[in-house]
């Protein structure tokens, strides 16, 4: 019978691997933004708009999706990567994706939100 050995390196990556506890990441901006429908689901917890796109510093949400920060970079033009996991309504499964954040040129307070297509899901405002 031949027992696998794994040495010092792969024992220490190991006890590291299930030793690091785990931790959210979070975007960093100072509260919760959205539009009129997305602020007003961070106060009510009420969704029913399907216009609704909300950023906190730990997920993105629209009406049928809410996506969760996995990790973050920092990128051009005042911007940010992240890679999130996304849950969709109707849907069992999580997928996985990027998306972008940056900061709207317009509005001294706001963002814009885009999918890994570059599609802008949405401007958003900080919520009062």
């Amino acid at each position: 019978m031949h027992r696998q050995q794994y040495g010092v390196p792969g024992l220490a990556a190991a006890l590291i691997a299930f030793s690091v506890p785990a931790f959210a990441v979070e975007l960093d901006i100072p509260g919760d933004y959205g539009n009129e429908a997305g602020c007003r689901h961070a106060r009510t917890n009420d969704y029913s708009e399907d216009d609704m796109v909300l950023l906190t510093r730990k997920n993105v949400s629209t009406y049928v999706t809410m996506c969760s920060f996995v990790q973050i970079f920092p990128a051009e033009a005042n911007s940010q990567v992240m890679i999130v996991t996304c849950g969709h309504e109707g849907q069992g499964e999580t997928t996985l994706g990027l998306m972008r954040v940056q900061k709207s040129e317009n509005d001294m307070d706001g963002y814009l939100v885009f999918d890994e297509a570059g599609t802008l899901w949405g401007k958003v405002g900080r919520c009062s």
